[in-house]
């Protein structure tokens, strides 16, 4: 007697058919215009289809008839005995989950920093002012967009804490993916790099200045770091920059190879020290600092 598939594995075949004949659809187009050569077609095609398996997962846990069929329950293999998986409970007061996601990757990197002046602990001083300089970068709905899908990586993982969360994304190659994108639409966001960087850190200083601290752009540097930096694994070679393409929309890796550039640039001239008057060398005052400590009218302009 034989057993029907579940409802996930009958969804990931109906998917690979789609893509299939997408694939087929398209080869005559190769022979009559040549608008792209077919080994580049060939690659992107073996590329998604290298991801099936990581996709099969993703099936079961968005869909609710999925979830229902793969669940533990009795005389379905576990015996009944499997723990139940936890369930998402967030504060209800929260509303903004992405940067929830965004700044607990701060919060475990970065070690806390007591501001002399102010009292102030870094990074947690910079929490909510992160909340609203991230959400300004995006319209309304792009944004609820992106929180919708932190959202659903929360209920996925049936947790919050900082530290679990990684652990589990980690040990999971889709979960991982859906979790980058968030953290790649918010980098690209950075594409004019040195005017959005200055904006940024503008608007961070005058969010905070009731609070008596000072963002610089010390500070941009080791949050840009942190929240960004693990990006760079998926551009070392050819074939994770194709793999971030097929993931995110071609011309991604790109965009991003940019405005790494640009900010290791950034990062070099900030380390170099500046000739003052008599020949001396001194450190390089950063830009937040700088109002506040009686610069220039031009210098006050930027």
């Amino acid at each position: 007697m034989t057993t029907d598939q579940p409802p996930f594995a009958r969804h990931h075949r109906t998917a690979q058919a789609l893509v299939s004949t997408f694939q087929e659809a398209l080869e005559p187009q190769f022979s009559a215009k040549g608008a792209l050569s077919r080994e580049d077609f060939t690659r992107a095609m073996n590329l998604m289809m290298a991801h099936w398996p990581t996709v099969l997962p993703l099936f079961a846990s968005i869909c609710q008839s999925c979830t229902q069929a793969a669940g533990c329950r009795e005389g379905a293999g576990c015996g009944g005995g499997c723990a139940p998986r936890a369930v998402f409970k967030p504060d209800g007061r929260r509303r903004d989950f992405v940067t929830r996601l965004l700044f607990s990757t701060v919060r475990m990197k970065v070690p806390e920093i007591v501001d002399p002046i102010s009292g102030a602990v870094f990074p947690q001083i910079i929490a909510g002012g992160l909340q609203t300089s991230l959400n300004g970068l995006f319209y309304d709905k792009e944004w609820e967009a992106l929180n919708a899908d932190a959202i659903a990586i929360y209920n996925h993982l049936g947790t919050d804490q900082d530290a679990e969360v990684w652990k589990r994304i980690a040990s999971q190659d889709t979960l991982a993916v859906l979790t980058d994108t968030l953290f790649v639409r918010v980098m690209l966001r950075f594409r004019q790099f040195h005017q959005q960087r200055q904006t940024f850190t503008r608007r961070m200083t005058d969010l905070l200045r009731d609070k008596r601290f000072v963002f610089a752009d010390g500070h941009f540097e080791t949050l840009f770091d942190t929240l960004f930096g693990r990006l760079r694994e998926g551009l070392r070679t050819e074939l994770d920059r194709a793999r971030l393409d097929i993931h995110y929309g071609e011309g991604t890796a790109d965009a991003l190879m940019r405005i790494f550039d640009q900010f290791d640039k950034h990062r070099l001239e900030q380390s170099l020290p500046v000739r003052v008057l008599g020949g001396r060398s001194a450190s390089r005052p950063m830009l937040a600092q700088r109002s506040m400590l009686g610069a220039t009218p031009a210098a006050k302009r930027r």
